[in-house]
């Protein structure tokens, strides 16, 4: 069972998924199209060329999507973990929980940036998708394990 408050494991997400958003910055910058997702996610919202959209927005968008990716990771460790197995536990929180929640969240990001925002979104770099949506992969993987390594550090801090 997850040992923490559902207030103090929400606000522990929040800050996790800040950090580590901030952390992706470091290989979205050095990849060749590597904050492009962050583009078309952000011309998703505003139905408008990704090309059109500002870094400003772009930046915004990348951040709150990671803040909204590690909430969700949050939601499916807090329902899994009366479900599953909490034997072993990082911390507090349950291990079996804690990589399906993070292994689910990188999964669900690659599927929805992959499957619904580049093809719906990606206007006029579509001709750049196969790329784009590789570095995305690439991305994912790393947000997904960042937060898996960085929860467990990061509740007892807080």
């Amino acid at each position: 069972m997850l040992q923490y408050p559902l207030s103090q494991w929400a606000f522990v997400c929040v800050v996790a998924g800040a950090v580590v958003g901030l952390l992706l910055n470091i290989p979205m910058v050095t990849q060749d199209e590597g904050y492009l997702p962050a583009y078309v996610a952000a011309a998703g919202l505003t139905r408008t060329d990704p090309t059109a959209v500002s870094r400003r927005l772009a930046v915004v968008v990348h951040h709150g999507t990671a803040v909204v990716a590690a909430l969700l990771y949050g939601a499916v460790v807090a329902v899994l973990s009366p479900v599953l197995p909490t034997a072993v536990s990082l911390n507090g929180v349950p291990l079996l929980p804690h990589v399906a929640g993070a292994a689910g969240v990188t999964a669900f990001i690659y599927y929805f940036f992959a499957r619904v925002a580049m093809p719906r979104f990606g206007g006029s770099l579509r001709d750049e998708a196969d790329e784009i949506v590789q570095q995305w992969a690439l991305t994912a993987f790393i947000f997904g394990t960042a937060l898996a390594l960085f929860v467990p550090v990061l509740v007892t801090q807080v």
